[in-house]
């Protein structure tokens, strides 16, 4: 698949995510929403940091894009993550 040039940016803004987290211990994974271009928010994976194994940069970037808009309806975004979803993350999405 070809990206765009924004596309290729916001791609290159998870990668850095996805870098940090690796650098932190957690497996590198990044993850932004946007809209229209814009993001709306960005995770990384946190499931050392949160002792949780469900903070997944997938499901993370969700639940903030969620908070962002006050809606959980998170119609007309785009995902961009680093890495092919798991199970649970697929079912997220």
């Amino acid at each position: 698949m070809k990206l765009e040039p924004p596309d290729q940016a916001l791609m290159r803004q998870a990668l850095r995510m996805a870098r940090r987290a690796g650098s932190r211990g957690e497996v590198p994974v990044g993850a932004l929403a946007a809209r229209a271009g814009v993001v709306v928010a960005r995770a990384s994976n946190a499931t050392v940091k949160r002792k949780d194994p469900t903070a997944h940069a997938e499901v993370l970037v969700l639940r903030r894009a969620a908070r962002v808009l006050g809606n959980h309806r998170l119609e007309g975004l785009t995902l961009y993550v680093t890495l092919e979803p798991c199970l649970m993350c697929l079912g997220a999405m």
